[in-house]
């Protein structure tokens, strides 16, 4: 039984070692930066339908009011007169216009939220982006010499020097594409 966990285990190794020698880093890199613009694109579409949306609402919104002071000196006119038999759906209609506008205006709220959190993530995605392009450019340029922990204050600055914990996607790529070419390398 030992003795197939461990020809299992050396065959996968070995199928393992053969995939990394086939992968050409570079291809990987230019992968992974078409994904990160194409998720980029498809927030900017769903950020500019939010826009759209939000357009809508506020000419509904206008035309509501419109619709709402319409209503509102009609009302007036008809209860001058002393018309109460007009003044009952003109009163049913204005209270119905103003539930419309408060439920359009909850729902303008939200989407304006909506798009403010939509809107500060694709900053911060582009400029990631914006950084991976940068840091793959230096990479690629250097060959085979990734530069030294120490340098990378001095060339990405301050913000990648241990103020942001978390670390991407995109570095954890970058630096398993170093680790394989090194490993190719020697």
């Amino acid at each position: 039984m030992a003795l197939m966990t461990r020809l299992a285990r050396l065959v996968r190794a070995d199928l393992n070692a053969v995939l990394d020698r086939l992968e050409a880093p570079e291809l990987v890199l230019a992968q992974a930066v078409r994904e990160m613009e194409q998720a980029l694109d498809q927030e900017r579409r769903a950020l500019a339908a939010l826009d759209r949306e939000l357009a809508r609402l506020a000419l509904r919104d206008t035309a509501l009011t419109e619709e709402e002071e319409g209503t509102a000196a009609a009302l007036t006119e008809g209860l001058c007169e002393g018309r109460e038999a007009l003044a009952r759906p003109l009163i049913r209609r204005r209270l119905e216009t103003g539930r419309r506008r408060a439920a359009l205006k909850t729902r303008r709220a939200g989407l304006a939220g909506e798009r403010g959190r939509l809107a500060a993530q694709l900053e911060s995605r582009a400029a990631r982006l914006a950084d991976l392009r940068a840091r793959a450019a230096l990479y690629l340029d250097d060959g085979d010499q990734a530069p030294a922990a120490g340098a990378a204050d001095e060339v990405w600055g301050p913000a990648w020097s241990g103020a942001d914990p978390a670390v991407s996607d995109a570095e954890v790529e970058l630096e398993l594409l170093r680790l394989r070419r090194q490993g190719g390398g020697s």
